[in-house]
């Protein structure tokens, strides 16, 4: 896998149809199968409510992909919302918020994403490139960090733009 965040791919952990089973019969879907066994009821639509933080997710992606932030940022906000937990969501809107200028939201999302998941490499990445693209008189005393040329330029980078994002 490369350094860019990936669509996330559901799977089905038990087996039981992604998590769900008939309300009408309390009966699980086989592992392939999205129909109840027993009254054959189309299931799709019970995965797809389950499911919706992670799709939220792909199309926040899709979005920052494509170059479309503020749209990308709205999706990711509504997939961290729907589910919490997924720590790729996190670092990807906090790349987003990153791209847009929006450094307390980047921050936020990817100190977010390290406190679910410690020590995760793009979210650490991100951060440390995000803490690296701050402008000396945001760093305390004014001072300019070790990495900085003259001019303001890192030594691989540009000068004052954030690249935590550019992955995305």
């Amino acid at each position: 896998m490369t350094g860019r965040p990936e669509p996330v791919v559901p799977r089905q952990d038990d087996g039981a149809g992604y998590g769900v089973q008939c309300p009408l019969c309390r009966l699980a879907p086989a592992p392939d199968s999205l129909r109840c066994p027993g009254c054959q009821e189309d299931l799709a639509p019970l995965v797809h409510l389950r499911l919706r933080g992670r799709l939220a997710y792909n199309e926040g992606l899709r979005l920052a992909r494509a170059g479309s932030l503020g749209e990308a940022v709205g999706e990711l906000e509504r997939a961290v919302r729907l589910e919490p937990g997924l720590v790729v969501a996190w670092v990807v809107l906090g790349k987003a918020a990153a791209r847009r200028g929006d450094r307390a939201r980047a921050a936020e999302a990817l100190g977010r994403a390290l406190r679910l998941d410690p020590g995760h490499p793009g979210a650490e990445a991100a951060l440390a490139g995000l803490a690296a693209a701050r402008p000396a008189g945001d760093r305390p005393g004014g001072e300019r960090s070790g990495g900085e040329r003259s001019g303001g330029q890192r030594s691989g980078g540009q000068a004052g733009h954030a690249s935590p994002a550019a992955d995305v």
